[in-house]
């Protein structure tokens, strides 16, 4: 069945001597792959170019659900970035690499894709990004993805990485967040505003990492944080 749906560009790659294999978040039919063609042809390298890695687009394509890689017979952009700063674009890059991770469902969510979507476009209007972007849209994604970190009882001196609440209890065989740690987890959590040195916001992704691990999908090799994090 043929549709036409916004979609988000994750990553593409090269596949064989002819084709590009690419990974694209759909609205209507959630995660999906499509092959294009690689030759000289304008049409075609057009294609490959707006696949770059979390562009706004528009597409029309080919539904297969007994096919892992579908036909796209038409694309085009539908949101032109207009902050082309290194920052913005580490930014994207860290969302491209989360997202080509953790979408392991190719089932639609539309809440989700509005959600990726807006988060792209809002960022392009910004002059500054906040320092804690990387660790907030980590939070923030969390919850569409079901795994989010329970607020309840936050006033408890533990946060158990593993049952993923506040608890009063620090068992040794499970693993823990206390301390000036946890005051800045729980404030983020809560969406209040905070600032946080460098070395602690390194500390806090390496642990929201870790949470990722437990109740989701490893996150680890996301190279652009620690180019994102140089940057400010």
């Amino acid at each position: 069945m043929n549709y036409e749906s916004r979609a988000i560009a994750l990553l593409n790659h090269k596949y064989g001597e002819g084709a590009v294999i690419a990974k694209v978040f759909t609205e209507k039919y959630g995660l999906k792959s499509f092959s294009i063609k690689r030759n000289k042809s304008k049409k075609s390298k057009n294609k490959i170019l707006l696949l770059d890695k979390m562009s706004l687009l528009t597409i029309n394509a080919k539904n297969n659900s007994k096919k892992e890689i579908q036909y796209l017979s038409e694309i085009n952009l539908a949101y032109a970035y207009q902050n082309t700063s290194l920052k913005n674009k580490l930014i994207r890059l860290f969302i491209s690499e989360v997202l080509s991770k953790a979408l392991i469902d190719s089932e639609k969510n539309i809440t989700l894709f509005q959600f990726i979507w807006n988060t792209n476009t809002q960022i392009d209007k910004l002059e500054n990004v906040d320092n804690n972007f990387c660790i907030i849209f980590l939070i923030q994604l969390s919850e569409f993805l079901g795994i989010s970190p329970s607020i309840e009882n936050n006033e408890l001196p533990y946060f158990n990485l593993n049952t993923a609440n506040f608890t009063n209890i620090k068992n040794k065989n499970e693993e823990i967040i206390e301390g000036e740690m946890l005051d800045y987890f729980k404030r983020l959590i809560i969406k209040e505003k905070v600032s946080i040195a460098y070395h602690k916001r390194q500390e806090l992704i390496k642990i929201l990492f870790r949470y990722y691990s437990i109740h989701h999908i490893n996150l680890l090799n996301i190279k652009s944080y620690d180019v994102i994090e140089s940057l400010a």
